[in-house]
């Protein structure tokens, strides 16, 4: 039996995910309204959804669903950079790289693929999260290219998804069971926002895929800063969830068929700001104006791409990349 509630969840955190994208593509940080926007955004809409993901997990599941994401990331490293290509005219032939440099979106695959095996080996340890946390510090002490394999954002996020994993289901229940959290919620969501207005803080903290020397800050600087930014996301996550109780079951048929609208969103954004890009100066669209614009766009592709078809799709190419592997298996 589903659970309306994470469906109801994952409902809005997509929405907030293609939202986010449009947004980003279409308007950009660099004006004051779309910026505090994309701050809040981006601080807690990737941490929560990977959270809720850790839920999901199931260890004795682990490696055939990182054949699944596998059976998904592979043809999709190869449709972006060729969609790109039809889009542009230009064929970049690096964009053909199948893991050094994941294209765009399709990082939170590797990063399922990644989480799910480092989760089946922490959940076995006394301290899992605390041995994550540890790891999302660590990483952005690195010299080398945090970008590369996603490897910055995969532990950056890592506590968020194993720690969705051990605590996630406790910490649902006490949520469903506190009656004022969704004004306490609002409250706390304002309190970050306004947070974001008061200080500078570079967008490329939100994604973490950079290390401090890379971010241009001090180890010890930038070890405060990563752990300031996972505190405020987890209470973001916190204050999120809260407010979505209120909303019932609404919205349930996006949260079931999250993965198409995922996987195939990008695909619209890129089209669409290749649209605009040509068409900008016509339409000459105000910040304000690009703002509604992209909420209209991100709205509209959540309800195409939610209809059962794409999800059905999806999961019959998954199922017949992945059925000569398991055949194989099978005979041993």
């Amino acid at each position: 039996m589903r659970d309306h509630y994470l469906d109801t969840s994952k409902a809005v955190l997509i929405f907030l995910v293609v939202f986010g994208h449009f947004l980003e593509r279409l308007v950009g940080w660099q004006f004051e309204t779309s910026g505090t926007l994309l701050s809040l955004i981006y601080l807690i809409h990737m941490p929560a959804f990977i959270f809720i993901s850790g839920m999901l997990f199931k260890d004795q599941n682990y490696f055939k669903n990182i054949l699944f994401f596998l059976s998904l990331y592979l043809p999709f490293q190869l449709i972006y950079p060729l969609f790109e290509a039809l889009l542009s005219g230009q064929i970049r032939l690096n964009g053909f790289n199948l893991f050094e440099r994941p294209y765009w979106i399709l990082w939170y695959l590797l990063g399922m693929m990644a989480w799910t095996a480092l989760t089946h080996i922490l959940i076995k340890t006394k301290c899992p999260v605390w041995i994550a946390l540890g790891l999302s510090l660590l990483i952005g002490l690195s010299s080398w290219n945090n970008y590369n394999y996603s490897i910055g954002r995969i532990l950056v996020f890592l506590p968020f998804f194993v720690a969705g994993a051990v605590y996630g289901k406790a910490w649902i229940t006490v949520i469903k069971q506190q009656r004022f959290l969704p004004l306490i919620g609002i409250g706390i969501l304002f309190l970050i926002l306004g947070l974001f207005i008061k200080i500078d803080l570079s967008q490329y903290w939100f994604y973490g895929s950079l290390s401090y020397q890379q971010l241009k800050v001090e180890p010890w600087l930038g070890v405060g800063l990563r752990l300031l930014c996972i505190c405020l996301a987890s209470l973001g996550i916190y204050a999120l969830l809260g407010v979505i109780k209120q909303l019932g079951n609404r919205w349930t048929a996006l949260g079931t068929y999250t993965l198409p609208v995922y996987l195939l969103h990008g695909l619209v954004v890129m089209g669409v700001a290749h649209i605009m890009k040509i068409y900008a100066s016509a339409l000459n669209l105000s910040p304000f104006n690009m703002i509604l614009l992209s909420l209209f766009l991100a709205i509209t592709t959540c309800a195409i791409l939610q209809l059962k078809v794409f999800d059905q799709g999806l999961r019959l190419l998954s199922q017949w990349l992945m059925t000569p592997y398991l055949k194989m298996t099978s005979k041993h």
